[in-house]
């Protein structure tokens, strides 16, 4: 009980410290508000790494990186388990987010994200979608480095889900390089994670947002690391070839085996490509 309590009391001082730099970040950043798009989300990108780092601290998660940075102008994809993996892999260069619309419901991540650093895709709207696929292009084509998660969800993360080739269609319009990016949690309060410990970090089975962020904060430590591959370079030959391709590469470096057949979903124009 005593020790549940002291977690708990970790997890509230956390993220009240969380809470007030996130503003205090994003009121740092007020100025970039004047810049014009497309070319703000470059603008925005040392913003939002500052305020991942700053989320990564307070969640207890020291990243530890493998592999050279992207170049700007990258579309960086990666695996993805869990809210956290937003602050682990977007403190580690300056970049924006695309993301599902419904995460602007969010504490903490979503309010942050509206504040105008993440770039928004409809599912449900096809129209929608398209306009924000339209805009991952254009900051691409600014030189801002997109993060997205082509999964479209999060996973327990035993295996990787086919990828959704809509964000995709950004890259190949923009001739921009594909990095993937493999995430992985390696230990939680100094020893090797468990099975037993999967849904400590692993947000994928409906649990309410706050009650697992608590039980997450709640934990001292937190080590990931992330491993950034060989950039996928343009011109590439399309939309769902690339997807193909990023999937087969971080299949390989999350030690994966091939996917036995191409999926039959991803022939719509536009995708969601960012869970949860």
């Amino acid at each position: 009980m005593a020790m549940a309590l002291a977690g708990r009391a970790r997890a509230a001082g956390r993220l009240a410290v969380f809470a007030v730099g996130s503003w205090l970040v994003v009121a740092r950043a007020i100025r970039t508000v004047l810049a014009p798009f497309p070319q703000r989300w470059r603008v925005e990108g040392p913003h939002v790494s500052r305020w991942a780092r700053l989320g990564a601290r307070c969640l207890g998660i020291r990243v530890r990186r493998r592999g050279e940075p992207p170049v700007p102008g990258s579309l960086v994809v990666a695996n993805h388990q869990t809210y956290a993996d937003v602050v682990t892999l977007g403190g580690l260069f300056p970049s924006v987010f695309a993301a599902r619309h419904d995460m602007r419901r969010w504490p903490l991540f979503g309010a942050l994200a509206a504040s105008g650093a993440t770039i928004f895709i409809d599912r449900e709207r096809k129209r929608a979608g398209a306009r924000g696929i339209e805009k991952v292009q254009q900051a691409l084509a600014a030189g801002a480095t997109v993060i997205g998660f082509p999964e479209g969800t999060s996973t327990d993360g035993r295996d990787l889900l086919p990828f959704r080739s809509g964000l995709f269609h950004a890259a190949v319009a923009a001739g921009a390089p594909v990095v993937p990016a493999a995430i992985r949690y390696r230990e939680i309060d100094g020893a090797p994670i468990a099975e037993a410990d999967r849904e400590v970090v692993a947000w994928y089975r409906g649990e309410p947002f706050l009650h697992h962020l608590m039980r997450f904060a709640s934990h001292s430590s937190v080590l990931a690391e992330v491993e950034l591959g060989t950039p996928i370079a343009g011109p590439h030959a399309g939309r769902r070839e690339l997807a193909a391709a990023a999937e087969a590469a971080l299949r390989g470096m999350l030690g994966l085996p091939p996917r036995a057949a191409a999926p039959a979903a991803g022939d719509e124009a536009v995708e969601l490509e960012v869970g949860r």
